[in-house]
């Protein structure tokens, strides 16, 4: 319990320090990973010096079969966080957290439990169990991340029209890997930035529209105006370093 809390300390200052880059589901599963694989490496290190006798099998089963233990249950955290950023109601920021964070304590604690149950049987159920997860884990963000896709490209779509950005910005922004296309092109690290921007710009969009629609406030709406102009003035960047 208390691993996870510490993991889910460090996702709130990531939440509350980096709020204008967190904007739902798939950014707190991001986060929550890259917090578990710190803690992680850091257990391993302990373990792997205290069981220094044995070192080859406690990085097989540590390194080889259950890295992604830790990210599992930490994004279970960063979910919560997700969601209620995503909801916007002030009891959403606090009881969708607290479930995320006690959904992944109780899957740390039967993943750990498990040997005290099963005896002897326990390590090849642990692995099915982890198996298991860990593919309905991958499922979950693959159908987040469609989600997230099809968010960006509803609302941007307005933008093309009004002129903030053209329908060839516009296929490169909602296109998968769309940053990392824009970085080996031309447009290199601010075309980048500019996708970037440019999909935060629809989810601060997404997430005013839903704030409107339940007549509350939101942050995200400050940011609409700052996202365009800074698309625009990427877009300068770029142009500047084009193929003449």
């Amino acid at each position: 319990m208390f691993e996870e809390l510490t993991k889910g300390m460090a996702i709130l200052g990531m939440v509350v320090f980096l709020r204008r880059e967190f904007d739902g589901v798939v950014d707190g599963i991001i986060y929550g990973t890259f917090v578990a694989i710190g803690f992680a490496a850091t257990e391993n290190v302990i373990y792997y010096t205290r069981f220094h006798r044995d070192i080859g099998g406690i990085f097989f089963l540590r390194g080889v079969l259950t890295p992604w233990l830790h990210p599992l249950f930490t994004a279970m955290t960063g979910i919560g966080f997700g969601l209620g950023r995503e909801h916007g109601a002030a009891w959403a920021k606090v009881v969708f957290p607290i479930g995320g964070y006690m959904i992944g304590v109780f899957l740390h604690a039967w993943w750990n439990g498990l040997p005290l149950f099963f005896g002897q049987g326990a390590f090849v159920l642990n692995l099915l169990v982890g198996l298991l997860m860990a593919v309905s884990f991958f499922v979950m963000i693959c159908v987040l991340v469609y989600r997230k896709g099809k968010t960006i490209k509803k609302y941007l779509e307005d933008e093309v029209l009004v002129g903030t950005i053209s329908q060839e910005e516009y296929e490169l922004i909602t296109s998968y890997g769309g940053r990392f296309k824009a970085r080996l092109s031309w447009r290199g690290k601010a075309g980048a930035r500019f996708v970037a921007a440019g999909a935060r710009l629809a989810l601060s969009k997404w997430h005013t529209l839903r704030a409107q629609k339940g007549q509350k406030m939101t942050i995200s709406a400050d940011f609409i105006v700052p996202l365009r102009q800074e698309l625009s003035r990427l877009r300068t960047e770029m142009q500047a370093n084009a193929p003449r």
